[in-house]
């Protein structure tokens, strides 16, 4: 695994404000405007094609008393360096994130509690999820690679002294999670021919607050429920054709409880539902920078083996190149 800072030698950014009513803070008189901030990303997580990447600024402001936390700017940028000058002696939040690029979304990701009102309150700014999820679900057998669905973040709290030329290293980390289900083999699961699957997940939250609360909180909202069909690849059975291959189910999902159901259509009409209930009815969740695992066994009353990647016998390791986002 490479590790390491990645610096670009020259980075272009822009910035741009909310609204009229957003403004930049004014230097008063006869201050310096030196104060500024070199942030290094120290990973390729996140950044790229197909990548949007955005610096929101934040402030406390006494004019801006109905506001928690006023949104100052926020910068685009598309290398590993971002160059933040012209800050006053005063106490900020930056808030790095890095969200997937979507045709006819665009930047249009980046909204808020109330999409198109133009707050300068940073702590109502959000990231729109539902495009990932409406996109298609990602199967194996045959490969059909999972959409792009990734989020990542990083909260700095800083205080910036007056005329301080500073540089600091920067970590952004996943916030969705991802769900893998392996429904087995289909010819030695149910009698007959499978026509589709549906995957359908349950109040699953559709929108993310940009901040954390100060604590690395994922706060999340817009409870929807989403559905997925897949139609299956079969195994080639016969004479010494004995079927191997599994069929394998994956979406990208924000963190919170897992509810929902399989339904699986046979040719002619007939459907099994299978409620997403883990092994002694034990519930399931979605959780950051993590996968959940199902094992199909529609044999048992369970219906699912459950696995979180990272455990001891998950088969999966959390930090592996494909899902870390090292290059």
């Amino acid at each position: 695994m490479k590790k390491g800072i990645l610096y670009y030698s020259i980075l272009f950014c822009t910035a741009a404000m909310f609204a009229a009513g957003c403004t930049e803070s004014e230097h008063p008189a006869g201050m310096e405007e030196d104060t500024a901030v070199t942030f290094c990303l120290t990973r390729a997580a996140g950044i790229g094609e197909g990548r949007l990447a955005r610096l929101y600024i934040g402030e406390r402001k006494p004019e801006h008393s109905s506001e928690a936390l006023h949104c100052n700017s926020f910068h685009d940028f598309s290398g590993a360096t971002v160059q933040v000058s012209g800050l006053l002696p005063q106490w900020y939040k930056f808030v790095f994130l890095s969200v997937p690029e979507i045709a006819g979304v665009g930047d249009d990701v980046f909204t808020e509690e109330i999409p198109g009102d133009g707050t300068c309150d940073m702590n109502k700014l959000m990231i729109d999820y539902m495009p990932v999820l409406e996109q298609s679900a990602g199967t194996e057998f045959p490969v059909a690679a999972l959409s792009d669905g990734d989020i990542f973040r990083k909260v700095i709290n800083r205080w910036m002294e007056s005329g301080e030329i500073s540089e600091e290293n920067v970590e952004m980390t996943r916030l969705n999670g991802q769900l893998e289900i392996d429904m087995g083999i289909l010819e030695d699961q149910f009698d007959g021919f499978v026509e589709k699957i549906v995957l359908e997940i349950a109040d699953t939250p559709t929108r993310i607050y940009i901040t954390d609360n100060d604590c690395g909180e994922i706060k999340t909202a817009g409870l929807e429920t989403v559905s997925w069909t897949t139609r299956p690849d079969h195994n080639v059975t016969g004479a010494n054709q004995d079927p191997v291959s599994h069929h394998k189910i994956s979406v990208n999902l924000l963190p919170g409880a897992l509810t929902g159901s399989i339904t699986v259509r046979m040719t002619g009409g007939e459907d099994y539902v299978y409620p997403l209930v883990g092994d002694n009815d034990a519930s399931l969740s979605i959780k950051a920078n993590t996968r959940t695992k199902l094992e199909f066994n529609g044999l048992h009353d369970g219906y699912f083996t459950v696995r979180y990647a990272g455990y001891a016998d998950a088969g999966i390791d959390v930090d592996d190149d494909a899902w870390d986002g090292w290059n």
